[in-house]
């Protein structure tokens, strides 16, 4: 096997940490900003959250402990968890981005402008974690696929260490945070600063992205210069 594909192919481990860290920020930001959506819906969807993330660390754990601590393998059943949890995420962001947008165009008088930036802040970093973990979840079947080598079809995203080896270790592939920094970059500066997309669904996604990143700060600086002025 080349080395460029033992880089991207080899299997290994990943820790589950980073994954759980950014779900529960991602989960606590919706129910922090309580005067965007009701405090009932924000409430209800972080008890699910947790909910799911905790069923799917125990489903997922590993012979001698109680937790998942590492993605060692695929199992589908925990994938149908991880895309339900992400689809919650996702629906919850949507939402709430929604009725800040609708709040903003139809009751503008009614926002200061501080807490106008902090609800977008928050809208606009949990949709970052969210298309992060959509990377992360569906570049070559999953982080179980590519953990265990069996994600064999060719990589939706080319990091630098897939094209140079000398990069990174002989068994470098891309883990959550590489998804994370690819989402953010992608939000940031509408482009990728690091992997390049290879597929057209992971374009389409990444256009999505940027759309909606570029749309809610437009909408918002043309509300907060209103209101400063």
């Amino acid at each position: 096997m080349a080395a460029e594909q033992v880089a991207w192919r080899g299997p290994g481990r990943e820790p589950y940490w980073p994954v759980f860290l950014f779900i529960l920020l991602a989960a606590f930001l919706q129910l922090v900003t309580p005067s965007v959506m009701d405090v009932w819906v924000d409430s209800t969807l972080f008890i699910l959250l947790v909910l799911v993330l905790v069923v799917l660390m125990v489903s997922s754990r590993e012979e001698g402990t109680i937790v998942g601590r590492h993605i060692h393998t695929h199992s589908p059943g925990v994938r149908r968890l991880s895309q339900g949890l992400i689809v919650l995420l996702s629906l919850g962001n949507f939402g709430t981005g929604t009725v800040l947008t609708v709040e903003i165009l139809g009751r503008a008088s009614d926002f200061d402008a501080f807490d106008l930036l902090i609800n977008t802040g928050a809208v606009w970093l949990t949709n970052v974690i969210v298309f992060a973990l959509w990377y992360w979840e569906y570049d070559r079947h999953g982080p179980g696929r590519r953990a265990d080598g069996t994600g064999e079809e060719p990589p939706t995203f080319i990091f630098p260490q897939m094209t140079d080896p000398t990069l990174g270790s002989p068994d470098w592939r891309p883990m959550f945070f590489d998804y994370l920094y690819l989402s953010f970059t992608n939000a940031a500066s509408f482009a990728s600063a690091d992997a390049m997309p290879a597929r057209r669904w992971a374009k389409a996604t990444m256009m999505v992205q940027a759309s909606l990143s570029v749309s809610l700060l437009l909408l918002v600086l043309s509300r907060v210069t209103g209101l400063l002025s």
